[in-house]
């Protein structure tokens, strides 16, 4: 009992911050999502899909930067100040040089990437709208996911917790002026939340070197004094951290093909599960804060040589991630007239109106996604990573199959079937990774 209370506070100690602040890209799309919903109904459309297009763009550096978080924490539980200080630098260098290459690409093939997945022509000119402004803020966030790897790493949530803050203050006000044409501004629609949310994320970006500058807690990675450049420490970011970039890959994609899927319903359709998808990130913030935390904790308890505990600091991170989601999530599910009605029900009615059925399998997923993010992040902290890639994929496949079927087969649900699958993937998960948990073979991994 004694063990359960000190991890359950543990972990919710570390993870109050995170829980906000792991949220960055979230952040923006559901503040540029929300602006939308009450500015038009083909912009609101278009962005439910172009924003979980730039997520999968995100997740490449989100990847590394995970990679580069699970190195950071174990190195640091040895006592290795150096080498954190050399994975730091050498990660933010190889961020900055992938979201170079990512940056031009976009910038280059911009309607040929979109028009791969978007078929319909007035979705595909608001997206490339928005993706044109978008991609200014690419090398700021890549690279302000190193700083994030650092933070966690070093269990220091609380930056990251103002970070996201001050980052979520500036892409409201300048979404509420450039979406609206506020202030003598022109109204700019969805290529204003593009824009806005570029200038949010290099302004986070600043702000972070502002900060890692003046913590005199943070003075042993001394900023005048540089590393080389090391190759040996990029082999070994890539080849902990590859896994995991094809797990956020292919778990975002998988998400981007479902709404790829989706618009073969129409436009209505698409709106739907856009309303369905902001509601759905502003409740799983809370296990994602648990999970990312459950990460570093596992890492570290890894390099303090204390194996043992993993198994039951992964269970009682289920028991409060599952009992905060469900706490939280009831009363805006269950009762949606009181307390979403007076946010969503506007100009929008009829999408809000159509949404409500949803709800209470949205809160099923929930529920399993709050316990299947903390096994699954578990594996992933442990340092098996190549594994945590293999049940990735394997619950992709179970999920867009699924969802293929339920919208293709005249007989199936249609778009609530569609939604069944998220719960379907989330099942899957939970039971592999556990799985994989209790076999404690990566009790002997080397890293």
């Amino acid at each position: 009992m004694h063990e359960l209370i000190y991890n359950l506070r543990r972990l919710f100690v570390l993870s109050l911050p995170v829980m906000l602040g792991s949220a960055g890209q979230n952040l923006i799309a559901l503040t540029d999502s929300m602006f939308l919903y009450h500015y038009d109904e083909h912009d609101f459309a278009a962005i439910g899909i172009v924003s979980v297009f730039y997520l999968i763009i995100s997740s490449i550096a989100y990847g590394f930067s995970k990679g580069g978080q699970i190195l950071i924490a174990r190195k640091y539980g040895e006592k290795a100040i150096d080498v954190v200080k050399k994975y730091f630098y050498t990660l933010c260098v190889f961020e900055f040089l992938i979201g170079l290459l990512v940056f031009g690409a976009l910038k280059i093939f911009p309607e040929k990437i979109l028009g791969l997945f978007i078929h319909t022509d007035v979705i595909l000119q608001k997206s490339l709208a928005f993706l044109n402004y978008r991609t200014y803020g690419l090398m700021f966030s890549y690279v302000g996911l190193g700083f994030f790897a650092l933070y966690m790493g070093l269990a220091k949530s609380r930056i990251i917790l103002i970070n996201t803050v001050f980052l979520g203050l500036v892409n409201i006000i300048l979404c509420f002026v450039l979406v609206f044409g506020k202030f003598g501004f022109k109204p700019m629609g969805i290529a204003g939340a593009g824009l806005a949310s570029s200038i949010a994320e290099i302004a986070a970006f600043i702000f972070f070197i502002i900060y890692l500058v003046f913590d005199k807690h943070l003075s042993f990675l001394n900023l005048s004094k540089l590393p080389a450049f090391n190759i040996a420490h990029i082999k070994t970011i890539v080849a902990i951290s590859t896994p995991i970039l094809f797990q956020s890959i292919i778990g975002i994609a998988s998400w981007f093909v479902f709404f790829v899927f989706i618009e073969k319903l129409g436009e209505e359709a698409l709106s739907i599960s856009n309303l369905l998808r902001v509601i759905y990130l502003v409740l799983t913030i809370p296990s994602w804060g648990f999970a990312l935390s459950l990460n570093t904790i596992v890492s570290k308890t890894i390099g303090r040589k204390r194996s043992r505990r993993v198994i039951k600091q992964v269970a009682h991170g289920c028991i409060l991630s599952a009992g905060v989601t469900g706490i939280i999530a009831f009363p805006f599910l269950c009762f949606p007239s009181v307390f979403l009605a007076p946010l969503l029900n506007n100009t929008n009615n009829e999408i809000y109106s159509n949404c409500v059925p949803f709800f209470p399998l949205l809160y099923l997923i929930l529920l399993m996604a709050s316990v299947s993010v903390i096994m699954f992040n578990g594996v992933s902290g442990t340092g098996e990573t190549m594994k945590a890639l293999n049940i990735q994929i394997i619950c992709s496949v179970c999920y867009l199959t699924f969802c293929y079927y339920s919208i293709t087969n005249p007989q199936s649900m249609g778009l609530y079937g569609a939604w069944w699958s998220e719960f379907i993937y989330w099942a899957v998960q939970g039971l592999l990774s556990w799985y994989i948990l209790r076999t404690e073979k990566w009790a002997l991994l080397k890293i």
